[in-house]
């Protein structure tokens, strides 16, 4: 599963969408508290969150050390312009990659089909919706 959360909503269900017709299942929240509790609940794979999100954030928060604690990669994302602060170094150091949506949205598809197919070879559980294709 891959967890959205962001305060831009066209921006986020744009992003299901594309997500939604490679077949992953997607969950799109408003705020990291609600992304901490989806990725426990459901193991999700990926989770990609706004930066301004994750800049605001204490480190010492229990929903951002859950959202980081787990064996989902993270992703944060800002829109073209954006200038936010930079992330805390105990937060960067977690990010696989910071991009600029929606410049960059056919990156993030190609990363994130690269995470999962990762998270599928090594034996966490599928979450594609799609039926896989049969051998040959």
């Amino acid at each position: 599963m891959i967890v959205l959360a962001g305060g831009n909503t066209a921006l986020l269900e744009g992003l299901a969408q594309a997500f939604a017709n490679t077949g992953q299942r997607v969950t799109v929240v408003g705020s990291l508290e609600e992304a901490s509790e989806v990725r426990m609940s459901a193991e999700a794979v990926l989770v990609i969150v706004e930066r301004e999100l994750v800049a605001r954030a204490e480190a010492g928060q229990p929903y951002l050390g859950a959202l980081l604690g787990g064996a989902a990669a993270l992703v944060t994302f800002r829109e073209a312009g954006d200038t936010s602060r930079m992330l805390p170094a105990g937060v960067a150091r977690h990010v696989l990659a910071d991009l600029v949506l929606p410049l960059e949205r056919n990156r993030l598809l190609a990363l994130a089909e690269h995470v999962l197919s990762r998270a599928r070879a090594t034996g966490r559980p599928g979450d594609v919706t799609l039926p896989e294709s049969p051998a040959s």
